[in-house]
């Protein structure tokens, strides 16, 4: 048996909660075999002191789901994702082995077992991993097996329901934002953001402006997250340096427009 990473665009891939996709070769033909689940909500924002949430499964395609849950501390390191296991004591998820029938849903529970105000912003990742169906026989196609990885936060201070905005446009404060256009591999260039914020930061919808001229999409998709007091690089499918005059915007968060990066002006 082999594996093969991406059989779906990596637009795909994003939109798609962050998952990614493990192929298993079953055989010659080219027929392939992929569950269709919805999850709800797609991040997840615990108060200081909440100490549950509920996410709902629903299992859209023709076929039993059965999955594998668990819940990993997330870091970035050095512009990199780390995952690690988590503390015991410190949270959990109820059931950790999910079988969900056609048409059917299950909750699934995070549970803080000691919802106690952090010091600084907890990130952790819920890892979402669909089991090999044991009915599929050898020589069938391809079974394409999903991981979906869902962001789960604890704040350190209230934040405001989602929804409590009374109508007005949602503007994230970038001030302790920081961005650079670096050079990259092959002449390209880079984007390194960095997040002093107490807040993870999340960036969408990546777009050059030119002077007078139209945005243009370098990632339509979900970009990346920056942690709280971390840095993320990104590489940027544009030549390095940028053009003179050459600007660039990006959704952050849940804003309803989008926001010129804040490049430091000695990184463009």
């Amino acid at each position: 048996m082999h594996s093969m990473r991406s059989l779906l665009s990596p637009f795909m891939l994003r939109v798609a909660l962050g998952a990614t996709i493990a192929v298993a070769v079953l055989g010659s033909t080219q027929q392939a075999r992929a569950a269709i689940l919805e999850v709800s909500p797609v991040r997840v924002q615990f108060q200081p002191t909440q100490q549950g949430q509920e996410l709902q499964f629903v299992n859209n395609g023709p076929d039993v789901i059965q999955t594998q849950v668990r819940i990993m501390r997330w870091t970035q390191e050095n512009g990199q994702e780390q995952l690690t296991p988590v503390p015991s004591g410190e949270i959990v998820v109820s059931p950790p082995i999910m079988r969900i029938e056609p048409g059917k849903q299950q909750t699934v529970r995070v549970i803080r077992l000691h919802p106690v105000a952090p010091a600084t912003e907890l990130s952790y990742r819920m890892l979402v991993d669909e089991l090999p169906h044991r009915d599929v026989p050898h020589g069938t196609g391809i079974a394409i097996l999903m991981r979906y990885s869902i962001p789960i936060f604890v704040s350190t201070t209230a934040l405001p329901a989602v929804g409590q905005h009374h109508n007005a446009p949602l503007r994230t404060d970038l001030s302790r934002v920081h961005a650079q256009v670096v050079p990259d591999q092959g002449g390209k260039a880079a984007l390194r953001v960095s997040n002093d914020g107490h807040h993870a930061v999340r960036i969408s919808a990546l777009t050059t402006v030119a002077p007078g001229g139209q945005p243009q999409y370098v990632d339509n998709g979900l970009v990346g997250y920056v942690l709280s007091g971390q840095h993320m690089t990104w590489p940027l499918n544009l030549p390095y340096p940028l053009s003179p005059g050459l600007a660039l915007k990006a959704r952050f968060d849940d804003d309803t427009e989008a926001q010129a990066v804040p490049l430091d002006g000695a990184g463009r």
